[in-house]
């Protein structure tokens, strides 16, 4: 084949990249788009396609090395609980009996909410409960041990 149909694929390759890298939001083909653009520039200069192949593979692969703990840095984000989620490992009072396996009611942080026991027993009124997971709108939750717990 001519160079300018390596040139042509390496440009839509690198093109490829550009448009996948521009529409995430994470670091996902970087390397690519960098090895593709170096790909090109010796498919321009008449380089040989297995140098161009060899020279793409190994780059990628150093570039990904190379920046693997600057990534792995950006990658660490904090959670920041701003919704429903921040009442997980809060405590709350049961206000409505919670038959094990069905939905009862349970106050937390002065809002009630509906409550799923994950205990084989029921859990009566006035209980103190932990709550473990949110399935949905429900809370799921068991009973707190420590008669020395705060509720909120």
């Amino acid at each position: 084949m001519d160079w300018w149909v390596y040139a042509i694929i390496w440009g839509a390759i690198f093109l490829t990249c550009i448009i996948i890298e521009i529409n995430t939001t994470d670091l996902t083909c970087i390397w690519f788009c960098i090895s593709s653009l170096v790909s090109l520039f010796l498919a321009i200069f008449k380089a040989n396609i297995y140098v161009q192949l060899i020279v793409f593979a190994v780059l990628t692969i150093v570039l990904i090395i190379a920046t693997r703990p600057l990534v792995k840095k950006l990658a660490q984000r904090e959670t920041i609980h701003t919704n429903a989620d921040r009442v997980l490992d809060m405590v709350g009072i049961v206000t409505k009996i919670i038959p094990a396996g069905e939905i009862g009611e349970v106050k937390v942080n002065s809002e009630l909410w509906r409550a799923i026991s994950i205990e084989t027993e029921d859990i009566e009124i006035g209980e103190k409960v932990i709550i473990k997971s949110i399935t949905g709108n429900k809370l799921l939750v068991a009973k707190a041990n420590s008669h020395h717990i705060d509720v909120l």
